[in-house]
């Protein structure tokens, strides 16, 4: 069966990573989000959906069972399969680009007849970000959009089933206002829509949401990459969830726990302690760091400090003594300022930093605060909200000096 990968979104929501590249080609673990997905799907021809500006790894382009569809312009997803039409046969899978446990349902899917979609169970404030259907004897009957309704228990997942009677629908239908999800509402009001549940997807809408996706990345490294033996020194904690990759080297009294991966070439500094994180390769951990729920990506040095429930980006320079607050003191949920301001409904969540920032000393950062790409953070300064791209931030302090 074929499947069609949707990856030519613009990540609007995904600052200051949607800068660098579309969100799935952000690299998470060993391999980007993309790669994993596609390795979820290893026995379907892949077809993607990009836009031009996209640059996909060799990996990807070299395959051969994998096909390219450019999306000149973001119209949507109707669109998006309207433009594989040339290379779609007969029923295929949709998917996003970022469902790196894809494999737990290929089986499923194999059953169930097209058209039909992935549901999950209702949960307060779904209509956000879903769509919301209603369900009545094995079959949708009804679905909306950004509307919850009465009898309305589920919400739609991004996996759909579909055949070529779909697009050839699609096409039909001039009005430009005309959604994908406008023809399976009228799919499920006259005749009933298949569905079949996937409530463990992850979902990929906001940059806060690359915290939740982290354990299925686990997952998959735990199950596909053998865990080495690091070059470690004296008195060295490791659990055995944890995976540890080539030429890693381990300092002295060093604690490393839960489901954390350490990709390969990395360095784990004297005294440091890491727990259900995931660390890129090329990384160095210095002397008394800890590192909690996290993901710090490729070729990026810690010097020392604390960083808790964070989303560092590649080639980062944190200074001595780099600190995240992590927690609001009210213990509320944390807002991050994506477009008009979002609530991520965490309430753990320390620093969003995008590629090549670079921080002083005694540099401290309030929850929920995102740092732009290629920016500087001088030292002994505190940050809050968000701090755009290639900006100098720094606290001006002046030393004031008496005679005894």
């Amino acid at each position: 069966m074929q499947t069609l990968i949707l990856a030519a979104g613009e990540s609007s929501r995904f600052w200051p990573f949607s800068e660098i590249c579309h969100k799935s080609l952000l690299k998470v673990g060993n391999k980007t989000l993309l790669e994993q997905t596609i390795d979820g799907v290893k026995d379907n021809e892949v077809i993607i959906i990009v836009n031009p500006k996209t640059k996909l790894s060799d990996e990807v382009t070299k395959n051969k069972r994998i096909k390219i569809v450019i999306q000149e312009e973001p119209k949507g997803m109707a669109d998006a399969i309207i433009k594989a039409k040339p290379e779609i046969k007969d029923d295929f899978l949709v998917i996003m680009p970022y469902y790196v446990n894809i494999k737990d349902y290929i089986q499923k899917l194999s059953k169930v007849k097209a058209p039909a979609v992935a549901v999950k169970k209702y949960e307060d404030g779904d209509e956000k970000t879903h769509g919301i259907a209603r369900i009545e004897k094995n079959k949708i009957i009804e679905i909306r959009e950004k509307e919850k309704f009465d009898y309305a228990g589920y919400s739609i997942v991004g996996i759909y089933k579909l055949n070529k009677e779909i697009i050839n629908r699609l096409e039909k239908i001039q009005n430009p206002e005309y959604t994908f999800e406008d023809l399976l509402n009228e799919i499920a009001k006259t005749n009933g829509l298949n569905y079949f549940e996937a409530d463990n997807l992850p979902s990929l809408k906001y940059v806060s949401d690359l915290l939740s996706i982290k354990r299925f990345v686990y997952s998959n490294i735990k199950q596909k990459k053998r865990s080495e033996s690091p070059a470690k020194k004296n008195n060295v904690f490791i659990e055995t969830s944890v995976v540890i990759g080539k030429n890693v080297k381990i300092g002295n009294n060093v604690s490393i726990k839960g489901e954390t991966y350490i990709g390969d070439n990395s360095f784990i500094g004297d005294n440091a302690l890491i727990r259900d994180s995931i660390i890129g390769e090329n990384t160095e951990i210095g002397f008394g760091t800890e590192i909690a729920r996290s993901i710090v990506m490729d070729n990026t040095h810690i010097h020392s400090g604390f960083v808790g429930d964070s989303i560092i980006g590649q080639n980062c320079r944190l200074g001595a003594n780099f600190i995240t607050g992590n927690r609001r003191i009210d213990r509320k949920s944390i807002r991050i300022e994506i477009k008009e301001g979002y609530d991520t409904g965490l309430t753990r969540l320390g620093v969003i930093m995008g590629y090549n920032v670079k921080t002083g000393i005694n540099t401290s950062v309030m929850p929920g605060t995102l740092v732009g790409n290629n920016s500087i953070i001088g030292s002994n300064t505190e940050i809050k909200g968000r701090i755009e791209s290639n900006k100098l931030v720094y606290s001006k302090k002046e030393n004031t000096e008496k005679d005894i």
